[in-house]
């Protein structure tokens, strides 16, 4: 049967609106009802979502600004307007860019964009096909953006580092492939992975892929990788692991070095025990004094003890008693050559050992997830790992051991010193500063003794020539009283006088 007749002013609903077109112009309102004279009608109701956004509002005092529209086509000046709102009490506030009486043609000739022929036919049909609601070729794609502006500043600097295509990188992470990236780029990669937030704006996409950004696209194929973050930790150790292993074992045999000079060196033996002596001396019969020895700490304290004219100290005392009674004990500095860079090397030296084992231990509880053995034919990550691991047990093996030996030598060396309870680098640190106070005392005693000298000599020369000047007048007096000229005598007695006073 026909569909029923629309009820009176019916008729069918209207579609919704296109997205972003809005909806079509509203009914005219319906004649006031018989009774009403007139009364003006209700205003219309808001438009549909999604028609044209409302225009912004300009806050009081503002004039609108005038759009001015070039004769051609003009090259844009790609700025950030001020928002309207924050005009107010800023400089733009008294702007009167409008009476600026500017060149506009040649503005026009010097920035219109010059179009190709094709272009612009191209470009009018495009019109005409839009009027008509009809395409004639695709639009410049729209980049989808992700990320905030300065992580993707931050990414797109890292990705200018790389040499290789995404797939290549990606390829490489999975393979292992410690040939195709450096240490530093993993590592910088390693900070810039996405967040929790940033993994799940990506993994809620759905559009193209080629129609993200840069960054986007990166972090996209990062996220296709199985187990990212523990896979880049593995991969940095292993870019690692040789340099850090011989930096280490290096160490190692340095401290072990400082410890032998130290056990063979008889010298600083008995400069302690002159030291001894002489403390015993200064402390008498008090409750410091009849010493057996004294801790290595008070090494640094010689150079406090001044002597009684504050012009010297016990340090210098010390270093001027050893090189006239015991100068064979000068040289014992130059039989600790390790211990400086061994005190270096042994304040962390246990603590990095330890920390690179743990990075070991890594390697082996990642290799052994399921994921590996359960994807062991198409991800070669897993037996790449283990053949690593293997590899880098022995070789830690090795480096634990050389550890456990030079750590020994220390323990008998500080018991035999009597300081059990300093740590290596505390130990190591005493001698090479008393070490180097023993040598610049000594040298500050040798500038002392030139310059006194220096002192003794020119007096020792100003008193011979005064000698010499009496000498030279008692002539010239006994050559007065026997007649004698003295001329030459004057003439010599004044180039003496005129020496003496120079001297």
């Amino acid at each position: 049967p026909p569909p029923p007749p629309p009820p009176p002013g019916g008729g069918p609903p209207l579609p919704p609106p296109l997205p972003g077109k809005g909806g079509p112009p509203p009914p005219p309102p319906p004649p006031p009802p018989p009774g009403q004279g007139g009364k003006p009608p209700p205003p219309p109701p808001p438009p549909m979502k999604g028609g044209p956004p409302a225009a912004p509002e300009i806050p009081s005092g503002l004039q609108p600004k005038k759009k001015q529209a070039p004769s051609r086509r003009l090259k844009q000046l790609h700025w950030i307007k001020v928002n309207e709102r924050k005009v107010k009490s800023t400089i733009w506030e008294t702007m009167q860019d409008e009476t600026v009486k500017i060149r506009r043609e040649e503005i026009e000739d010097l920035f219109e964009v010059k179009v190709s022929s094709k272009s612009v036919e191209k470009g009018e049909k495009d019109a005409e096909g839009e009027q008509a609601g009809i395409s004639f070729g695709p639009r410049k794609k729209r980049v989808v953006v992700l990320l905030s502006a300065n992580r993707s500043q931050t990414i797109g600097v890292l990705l200018s580092h790389l040499k290789i295509s995404h797939e290549e990188f990606k390829h490489a992470i999975m393979q292992l492939d410690t040939k195709a990236l450096n240490p530093n780029f993993v590592i910088q990669l390693m900070r810039l992975l996405p967040t929790d937030q940033e993994v799940a704006a990506l993994q809620s996409y759905t559009g193209p892929k080629e129609d993200l950004g840069m960054a986007e696209q990166f972090l996209f194929e990062l996220l296709c990788i199985p187990r990212l973050k523990p896979r880049l930790q593995c991969f940095v150790f292993i870019l690692d692991f040789n340099a850090r292993l011989h930096d280490l074992s290096e160490n190692v045999e340095v401290f072990s070095y400082a410890i032998n000079d130290i056990s063979k060196c008889t010298k600083i033996v008995k400069l302690l025990e002159v030291i001894l002596a002489i403390g015993n001396y200064l402390n008498g019969t008090g409750p410091r004094g009849g010493a057996y020895g004294f801790k290595l700490e008070v090494l640094a304290k010689l150079a406090d003890t001044k002597t009684a004219d504050n012009k010297s100290t016990l340090l210098h005392y010390i270093v001027t008693f050893v090189s006239q009674v015991y100068p064979e004990l000068l040289t014992f500095p130059e039989e600790l050559t390790n211990v400086e860079i061994g005190a270096k090397v042994a304040e962390k030296l246990v603590e990095e050992i330890s920390k690179f084992k743990k990075e070991i231990k890594f390697i082996y509880e990642e290799m052994s997830r399921p994921y590996y053995k359960s994807n062991a034919k198409t991800d070669p990550c897993g037996p790449k790992l283990e053949q690593f691991y293997h590899t880098a047990y022995n070789d830690m093996e090795v480096l634990e051991q050389n550890k456990r030996n030079a750590l020994a030598m220390y323990k008998e060396l500080s018991r035999q010193w009597g300081e059990e309870d300093l740590k290596p680098d505390e130990f190591l640190t005493h001698i090479h500063q008393f070490t180097q106070a023993f040598k610049e005392a000594h040298n500050e005693n040798n500038r002392k003794r030139e310059e006194e000298e220096r002192v003794r000599a020119r007096r020792e020369a100003f008193l011979a020539q005064n000698v010499e000047r009496d000498k030279q007048v008692e002539a010239r007096r006994q050559n007065r009283k026997n007649g004698t000229p003295t001329g030459q005598g004057n003439g010599a007695d004044k180039s003496q006088l005129q020496f003496a006073g120079q001297a």
